[in-house]
């Protein structure tokens, strides 16, 4: 074999062992003190980040495939679908509120980016009852022109709010130097 081969089968074993290792630094059990304490929070943000990546992921299936020829009973499927993406989040919301509560950080600046994830989380966690029933009362409209005009501006609202709560828990995160893996790495 030329030398120029036997180059490139390194180079493809290398890199091979190396991309398969990407990701694994997310997952390993916790080695120190300072990953035992932050284990909690990292586990409950991230059910949290999940969830409310399915409100998004609700609405944006409903906004995509919205079109005149959309029957009425395929848009108000698709309306429940948000309302239950929102219920489906109030569990993990109040757990990852639970660890918030919990923690007793030292500087002023963990502080206070706590403070305002609690204040966040009270208003999201309105936004979330709310979200329920606006999704129902439009899945239950009759009429499609009222639909089509009425959902676009609803979903607007509630992504701009979903994204608003996930600044405020990334900003948190930082604050207490706790790290989520990047999203669509599975921990199993």
């Amino acid at each position: 074999m030329s030398r120029s081969a036997w180059c490139a089968i390194l180079m493809i074993a290398i890199a091979g062992s190396a991309h398969a290792q990407n990701g694994r630094e997310y997952f390993t059990s916790p080695d120190t003190a300072l990953d035992a304490v932050h284990a909690p929070q990292q586990q409950a943000f991230l059910v949290l980040r999940d969830s409310t990546s399915s409100i998004s992921a609700a609405g944006a299936k409903l906004m995509s495939d919205m079109s005149p020829s959309s029957s009425l009973a395929w848009m108000q499927a698709r309306a429940r679908g948000v309302g239950s993406a929102c219920a489906r989040t109030e569990a993990p919301l109040a757990n990852a509120r639970a660890v918030t509560q919990q923690g007793d950080w030292p500087l002023q600046s963990q502080q206070k980016a706590q403070s305002d994830l609690l204040t966040q989380m009270t208003s999201f966690a309105g936004e979330l009852t709310d979200c329920q029933q606006r999704w129902k009362t439009l899945a239950a409209d009759t009429s499609q022109v009222s639909f089509r005009e009425n959902a676009p501006y609803q979903m607007k609202v509630l992504q701009d709010k979903v994204d608003m709560f996930n600044r405020t828990a990334g900003i948190y995160l930082r604050y207490i130097s706790v790290k989520l893996p990047p999203r669509g790495i599975s921990s199993s």
